[in-house]
């Protein structure tokens, strides 16, 4: 299976590396270039332990790979997790802004089926906003 996880924080780089493990091919997708270069340099930037190990099989096996271009990382894979920051509000409530403006592009790229999980902490009723925003792009 063809898998594209889309941030690289401790969700994102842990479910990203395990769905490696289980033979997947795996793209981790994120904005920051410097991360992303250290990673495909096989330095985990984060601590989980075990994580190094089952991250550097993988990288070597060709199952791991990274990427700042979502659209290469989107054209190939057939499930898209979205693992993406959800910081509180002022008010307490979860910032969702980076979920829609990910799923806002998505909308603009996708062009055949694609399943689309969202793998971050939200409140209930997140999935149709992820949805609208999609859709609002969507061709």
């Amino acid at each position: 299976m063809q898998i594209a996880v889309v941030g690289t924080g401790y969700v994102g780089l842990v479910t990203g590396t395990c769905f490696a493990e289980t033979g997947n091919n795996v793209i981790c997708v994120d904005i920051d270039a410097a991360k992303v270069e250290k990673m495909k340099n096989g330095e985990v930037p984060i601590y989980e332990p075990h994580l190094d190990v089952l991250f550097e099989r993988n990288i070597k096996q060709a199952r791991l790979a990274f990427t700042t271009d979502l659209k290469s990382a989107i054209d190939k894979a057939q499930i898209i997790f979205l693992a993406l920051p959800t910081p509180p509000g002022e008010d307490g409530s979860a910032d969702l802004s980076y979920i829609l403006n990910v799923a806002e592009e998505l909308g603009k790229i996708i062009t055949d089926y694609k399943v689309i999980i969202d793998k971050s902490t939200v409140p209930v009723g997140t999935a149709e906003k992820g949805t609208a925003a999609v859709d609002k792009h969507a061709t």
